[in-house]
């Protein structure tokens, strides 16, 4: 069995030993034949695990944010023959026809597409992988599609449904707004939110958007006073009422002026 190890280079470019990283044996990015003259340094890297600790070694990867960007990948695969196949599934295709890169290399993302993927998709996105090991945001192991078998076939592009493209837009903005409200996060180095406390957050996202409120400072706001108030916000009829009052007009600005459990505030 062969070890390897996925980083995301958008977050692990700010790592001292970064340059020194991609410069060892066999290093691998997996956006490298992309036109875009930054897609090979803030795209997705294969290293061989050995390699890898070699010029890593010790708890690091562990800590905010590098976790963030980095997982182990073990194949029967080489390391070649895994590049090809996780370069076969850099993109995924909406319900529509439109297409983003997936970036699977970041664990916040990874974990997002657990939730929201097929069993049928996720077999596809694994392919030769046996396993996939990775910390959450909240530091704690996961396996990307724990008990699947690896697939060694060639698999196209995965394409979402109307469903899961919404589910999806969901978990990329709760994600969003986690991160948002995560100050101090770096300096202490654990996630600002508890696991509880980001469920409030994804009933936030699914709020939010079921009522069209924007932008993005305003769906902060809601988060926070949905944290705040350990989610009865979102169900409290005065809040629910001035939701509705501010539908028509869009003004949702005026939002800010709520303030947790209390009445909305009158600007003087």
């Amino acid at each position: 069995m062969n070890e390897f190890v996925l980083i995301d280079a958008a977050i692990w470019r700010g790592l001292r030993q970064f340059d020194a990283l991609t410069h060892t044996a066999n290093a691998t990015p997996l956006y490298a034949d992309l036109a875009s003259a930054s897609a090979k340094q803030y795209g997705p890297w294969l290293f061989d695990a050995d390699e890898f600790k070699t010029c890593v070694p010790g708890d690091e990867p562990l800590e905010l944010p590098w976790r963030y960007g980095v997982s182990r990948v073990f194949s029967e695969a080489s390391l070649a023959s895994l590049a090809m196949h996780l370069e076969s599934q850099r993109s995924i295709a909406m319900a529509e026809g439109d297409r983003y890169f997936l970036r699977f290399a970041d664990t916040r993302a990874l974990d997002a597409l657990a939730r929201v993927l097929t069993t049928k998709q996720i077999t596809r996105l694994k392919g030769p992988v046996t396993q996939w090991h990775y910390l959450d945001r909240f530091g704690d192991e996961k396996a990307f599609g724990r008990g699947l078998p690896a697939d060694e076939h060639r698999h196209a592009e995965i394409v979402l449904s109307d469903e899961q493209c919404a589910a999806l837009l969901e978990q990329a903005l709760a994600g969003a707004l986690a991160d948002a409200l995560a100050v101090g996060g770096a300096q202490t180095g654990e996630p600002h939110l508890s696991a509880g406390q980001y469920r409030h957050v994804e009933a936030s996202a699914a709020f939010v958007l079921l009522h069209g409120i924007e932008p993005f400072e305003v769906q902060r706001h809601v988060a926070a006073a949905a944290v705040q108030t350990d989610g009865s916000v979102l169900t409290d009829a005065r809040f629910l009422k001035r939701v509705e009052s501010l539908r028509a007009s869009t003004q949702w600005s005026e939002l800010v002026n709520w303030h947790g459990d209390t009445a909305p505030q009158t600007r003087t």
